[in-house]
């Protein structure tokens, strides 16, 4: 292989590794704008919001969570998920 072709191939390799360092940082910098509204959908359109929460002590909240207009009151603790009632007036 004479002085051009070393030249060549040395320069083909460069250019290969700009172009694969591009791409893996377009990747890093997709997988970091994935976890915003960019990438996903907003909290805001889910249909469950959580409107309050209080944590009690001892690992127990009390969570107020609106689900189409009705509002429930839910206990959280260690030993589990509680559906205390509904808090808007219906039974």
């Amino acid at each position: 292989m004479d002085s051009s072709g070393i030249q060549l191939a040395a320069s083909s390799l460069v250019s290969l590794s700009v172009i694969l360092g591009v791409l893996a940082g377009a990747t890093l910098l997709l997988r970091r704008l994935r976890g915003t509204a960019w990438g996903q959908r907003t909290v805001s359109q889910s249909p469950i919001k959580i409107t309050a929460s209080r944590a009690l002590g001892g690992q127990n909240t009390l969570i107020i969570a609106e689900v189409e207009g009705r509002r429930f009151l839910i206990g959280v603790g260690r030993a589990g998920i509680a559906a205390i009632g509904r808090i808007d007036g219906h039974e």
